[in-house]
């Protein structure tokens, strides 16, 4: 095994070349963020390096793509109770796989009901603000609910409209899931907001389905996601309008739409469960 280094800027890249029976050259960046390159036998190095200089500013993409995503997980400093946050006011809540939006929570006794807004922050940061009488871990989750449905729905319309016409696929309808309506509402009559159709459950998330009447659902928490793995989940649902099930037919059409879904795939198998403690 030999090795190989590339530069682009100030990052340098080594990569780890091996021979193999193989037709082609295949690159390979692992979790581990390790760059491995297999070649056919006998391949020159001139033809190494002719291949690495025409796709070196790829190759530094896909690393850089990959670095990030490994480390688009939840942090473990986040304070739990019973398994659940603990919401409080100054903690760091996801958007976008980022952690950059800066939980306020302005308690006033005599303030009537709540109110609920949001504030530019630096960079693409914001402040979640939530000016409230009530203390109640049940009802701030709540109002943090109701903020990551809306937004999720933004999303939700934008990618599912553009990905829908893209796959030439019709739907009947989408919504954004999240428990128990009614209990919320009974519990929480004097919130300054609606709660109507809001329906968020307790469970293990289920991040997107989609059925036989072609309506498609997708669970409250998808704005917390890193944003390729929330396209991933949006063509996996659509991909069900073809074909109800995961055949190799399925994962085919899947890859048509998104080639790299496979990382995406597995993102979620290692993280997704984090997401239940919001």
């Amino acid at each position: 095994m030999s090795q190989y280094h590339i530069r682009h800027g100030e990052k340098e890249l080594s990569i780890d070349v091996t021979t193999a029976k193989c037709r082609y050259i295949d690159l390979d960046i692992g979790n581990d963020l390790s760059v491995k390159m297999k070649v056919p036998i006998g391949m020159s190095r001139d033809m190494m390096e002719q291949y690495v200089d025409l796709y070196g500013e790829d190759i530094i993409r896909a690393y850089e793509k990959k670095a990030a995503r490994n480390h688009q997980s939840l942090p473990e400093t986040l304070d739990l109770e019973n398994g659940r946050v603990h919401y409080r006011s100054g903690m760091k809540l996801p958007f976008l796989g980022e952690m950059d939006t800066l939980l306020r929570i302005k308690y006033h006794p005599d303030h009537n009901g709540a109110s609920m807004y949001t504030e530019k922050g630096a960079g693409r940061g914001r402040s979640l603000v939530i000016r409230t009488e009530n203390d109640e871990q049940d009802f701030i989750r709540f109002c943090i609910m109701r903020y990551y449905r809306k937004r999720s729905e933004k999303i939700v319309r934008n990618k599912i409209e553009r990905f829908a016409a893209d796959m030439e696929l019709t739907y009947n309808s989408f919504r954004v899931s999240g428990g128990n309506s009614k209990a919320i509402r009974s519990r929480f009559p004097y919130a300054g907001f609606s709660s109507r159709n809001i329906d968020v459950k307790n469970q293990t998330t289920i991040w997107g389905s989609c059925n036989r009447k072609r309506n498609l659902k997708f669970d409250w928490k998808l704005a917390m996601l890193p944003e390729e793995v929330i396209d991933y989940i949006i063509v996996h649902e659509l991909t069900h309008l073809k074909k109800m099930n995961h055949s190799k037919a399925f994962w085919a059409e899947v890859a048509q739409v998104m080639p790299e879904y496979g990382e995406c795939r597995r993102w979620l198998d290692k993280h997704g469960k984090e997401y239940e403690i919001f």
